[in-house]
């Protein structure tokens, strides 16, 4: 089995494809008894990572049913009709070094942005929690961690750390020539919430409200804080909003074109900046029409701000470089581990099978000069599982003799 991902981002469709492909929590779980009985032992384990500018899918699997795991994935989440040209597909080698790409952030519709790599290891963690991880996935995991904690800190692709929630900001700067003295709505209350609000606090704005699913306090110092108030009074504070930034997730809009015909008519049309940063969105595409309104998805912000674009660039590139050359070291520890601890189980099969001469024989010899290729090889034939430790010869025998003793100590 290999690792293998497939996915759609930012560069490949746009926010309404995006914000149909969704692997949540419920999605794993499904997901998990749908592919188990579908595919058994050909698939090993698997997560999913859904972002506002990307969703992929990495698992382990036999190179045979990729497609098959592909097709019925679309099939299980409803998106058939999705064109197969918009998704990407990534095998053996070419998954890990694109794994470490998006985890580092510069693979990101912000190059560097810095919020990726949290959200990565969240999805990871999430997967594990649901016991969905297993060995061989975990290690390619660990080890994306580890190389794109080593990129951010070697280059600098962070220079000056942008962030979803930082562009939001700047496009409020570039609208409003006094933003602090503007309400502002922010409709959610999670970890890209307080981002938003720990932005607009740093760059002195203190007009802030929110709206939530349910009450919280959203601490950002010890004498700053924010408290989301319920769903249900979104309409008083839209009339008051002259600024909203959306980011709570969830399947439907929370905010529809008929309320902001209701707040804008409170308002004496007074206009209002709406910032959609979730996906799926939160606030339903249809406003754009209604005259002094002015709704920004998250592909739109992108195009707007660009800042320090051009030295980004250089330094994703010096980080790709930097990512290819630890993959090929990584993969092949990986792929060492991997058939290793294989081989051990192919070993350890057959000595179960030995009779107690055999087993006898092999404690006396096991530290001498016995030759332990042709010993085991000539007895998986016989036992007709001779296929399973083809991989014996690909360690050298010393390798293979503590492997061996260590079984046979506790045979």
């Amino acid at each position: 089995m290999n690792l293998h991902l497939f996915g759609i981002n930012h560069k490949t469709s746009d926010v309404s494809e995006r914000e149909r492909f969704i692997i949540d929590e419920s999605a794993h779980i499904f997901l998990e008894n749908y592919l188990k009985d579908k595919f058994q032992e050909s698939l090993g384990s698997f997560f999913g990572l859904s972002t506002c500018n990307r969703t992929e899918f990495y698992f382990i699997a036999d190179d045979k049913i990729v497609n098959d795991v592909f097709n019925s994935i679309k099939h299980a989440l409803d998106i058939n009709n999705m064109p197969d040209s918009h998704f990407y597909f990534f095998n053996r080698k070419d998954a890990f070094i694109h794994m470490c790409k998006v985890a580092s952030g510069i693979d990101s519709q912000v190059i560097g942005e810095q919020e990726i790599f949290g959200q990565f290891k969240d999805a990871y963690k999430n997967a594990d929690d649901l016991n969905l991880i297993r060995s061989d996935l975990r290690l390619y995991v660990d080890k994306t961690i580890e190389i794109s904690k080593r990129i951010r800190t070697s280059t600098k692709i962070g220079i000056n750390p942008l962030s979803v929630s930082g562009l939001a900001l700047n496009l409020v700067r570039k609208i409003f020539e006094n933003p602090e003295d503007q309400n502002i709505l922010i409709v959610g209350g999670g970890e890209m919430a307080k981002s938003i609000i720990e932005s607009l606090y740093k760059s002195g704005i203190r007009n802030i409200n929110a709206i939530n699913r349910s009450i919280k306090t959203i601490n950002i110092t010890e004498s700053f804080n924010v408290m989301s108030m319920p769903l249900s009074s979104s309409q008083k504070y839209l009339e008051e909003a002259d600024i909203v930034i959306a980011s709570a997730t969830t399947s439907l809009p929370i905010i529809g074109k008929g309320a902001l015909e209701s707040a804008l008519r409170a308002r004496k049309n007074k206009p209002i900046l709406l910032i959609d940063l979730a996906v799926p969105r939160n606030i339903e595409p249809e406003v754009k029409s209604l005259e002094q309104v002015y709704l920004f998805s998250i592909d739109d912000i992108e195009k707007i701000t660009k800042d320090n674009f051009g030295e980004r660039v250089a330094e994703a590139e010096k980080a790709s470089n930097l990512i290819v050359q630890e993959v090929q070291i990584a993969n092949t520890e990986i792929i060492n581990k991997i058939k290793k601890r294989n081989l051990k189980k192919d070993l350890e099969e057959l000595i179960n099978l030995l009779s107690e001469d055999d087993i006898s024989l092999l404690k006396k010899n096991v530290l001498n000069n016995i030759d332990l290729d042709t010993f085991f090889i000539k007895k998986a034939k016989e036992k007709g599982i001779s296929k399973a430790i083809e991989g014996i010869q690909d360690f050298n025998k010393s390798s293979v003799k503590e492997i061996i003793k260590g079984l046979i100590n506790n045979a």
